[in-house]
């Protein structure tokens, strides 16, 4: 029987992403998700280095320091995005859960390739949307709301059911 693609992408590319500094590769995938669009429009994650001793955080001996992001900023911005770094370290650090980064690099160069500014949204019907938009109306926190429309989108729209999701 056959299988699909995606079931086997994360073991097929996990010896390459760490290779080259990314054991989570969720960090390329998904940077506009984490840093949100405004840093992602300039902004892209070239790698993490990770130190190469067990260094132990300074206020607790038992956790090990994360690690240094290493991140490609288009011309003119990286004085911009050096005023943000904590910011984005926060924002990476949530996305993993723990203190996955403790430093950011910046280099400046054209990014590695454009990617879109807002991937294609599934289309539902008003009634559709209008319902999504009702079970998410409560949750205050705009970003979580936004992401949990977009999640909705995609499980409600027309194409994943057509592919057997």
């Amino acid at each position: 029987m056959a299988t699909h693609l995606h079931k086997h992408i994360r073991s097929v590319t996990r010896k390459s992403f760490e290779r080259y500094g990314f054991a989570y590769a969720e960090i390329l995938s998904r940077w506009r998700e984490i840093v949100g669009s405004e840093f992602a429009a300039f902004s892209a994650p070239e790698r993490i280095r990770w130190p190469r001793t067990q260094a132990v955080h300074p206020a607790n001996s038992r956790r090990k320091l994360g690690g240094t992001l290493v991140i490609r900023v288009t011309d003119g911005r990286a004085v911009e995005l050096q005023h943000e770094t904590s910011r984005i370290i926060d924002r990476v650090n949530t996305y993993y859960g723990y203190e996955a980064v403790t430093a950011v690099n910046i280099i400046q160069g054209p990014l590695p390739r454009q990617q879109p500014q807002d991937p294609e949204r599934p289309a539902l019907s008003p009634e559709k949307e209008q319902k999504l938009e009702a079970t998410v109306d409560h949750i205050e926190n705009d970003d979580l709301r936004a992401a949990l429309v977009r999640l909705g989108r995609g499980a409600l729209s027309k194409k994943s059911k057509d592919r057997g999701v």
